[in-house]
């Protein structure tokens, strides 16, 4: 074996030691690098949890989130729709709402109760309901009327004063602030002099059911019911008049249904006919000129 020459020997542990030097400084380089990106990664956790904090206050407290504090003072509005009121007017309901404050609170935090009973001191309001949507703030007001059944008139030719509304039992008269009624409600009107807000809901509730009965039994329909005399009721079709005499129960029903067999000849003469009369046992039919039937004339047919 050949011995290490002194100069060779310090070149191997020179280059030895360079080169451990330099995986040294490789693994420094490493490390320091490690830890900078751990920082910044950190810093960048911060920073992010930073920019979202801000953007959620910056989204709580944005504006959007706000009803205008104006929102019951003008109709149409960007921040106000409401629905199902055929009967009442925007007008009656912004009356109803125009003294109150709405709250400095976004929409979610706002109680709607107070509003839902001013609409609902309106008469001809069964339910309502509020409906919130939160970016932008605005309000869906929902209204569901009650169901008009009976209109009052004095006389065949005026307007109704007055409408009788039914929901399940419940009754309600609606005054001439709903009126007239849109096309979409119809109702029977009855003729009378009555004190008709003195009735009770059972009345209203029979001359109902007799009004949809008239309709059902005569296929024909039904202009008024004339109750002006009780002891002398008509009933006025869209082609033929009936005299019914007083209404009495279950009695009156079976009277109207005595019109089913005269009815197909009497739309023959309909012109001639001043009224049928559904009075008696047999009916009879009173002409313009004369009567066909009961003791009214000498002449009598009977049916």
């Amino acid at each position: 074996m050949k011995p290490i020459i002194p100069d060779k020997e310090a070149k191997i542990i020179d280059s030895y030691n360079k080169k451990k030097l330099g995986q040294l400084k490789k693994r420094r380089n490493l490390r320091k690098t490690k830890i900078f990106v751990s920082r910044a990664r950190f810093f960048a956790r911060i920073l992010c949890i930073g920019l979202l904090i801000w953007f959620l206050v910056f989204i709580v407290n944005a504006p959007q989130w706000y009803l205008n504090k104006d929102i019951f003072t003008s109709f149409p509005s960007d921040y106000l729709e409401i629905e199902g009121n055929k009967i009442v007017s925007s007008v009656q309901i912004f009356a109803r709402l125009k003294n109150i404050k709405m709250p400095d609170k976004p929409v979610y935090l706002i109680n709607t109760k107070s509003i839902e009973n001013k609409i609902l001191e309106l008469t001809a309001v069964k339910k309502v309901f509020i409906r919130r949507y939160w970016f932008p703030a605005r309000l869906k007001i929902i209204i569901d009327e009650r169901t008009p059944v009976l209109s009052i008139t004095p006389t065949p030719k005026v307007s109704p004063i007055a409408v009788f509304t039914n929901d399940d039992g419940v009754v309600k008269i609606l005054g001439r602030d709903y009126l007239p009624l849109p096309p979409s409600k119809e109702t029977y009107k009855i003729v009378t002099y009555d004190q008709f807000p003195l009735w009770k809901p059972n009345q209203v509730q029979y001359i109902t059911q007799f009004a949809n009965y008239v309709e059902t039994a005569t296929s024909e329909k039904l202009e008024y019911i004339d109750i002006r005399n009780p002891d002398d009721v008509f009933i006025q079709l869209r082609d033929i008049r009936l005299k019914i005499g007083r209404i009495n129960g279950s009695t009156t029903f079976a009277n109207v249904d005595k019109i089913r067999s005269v009815l197909p000849e009497a739309l023959k003469i309909k012109e001639d006919i001043e009224y049928i009369d559904l009075r008696w046992d047999n009916v009879s039919i009173k002409l313009k000129n004369k009567t066909i039937g009961q003791p009214e004339s000498k002449e009598k047919i009977t049916f």
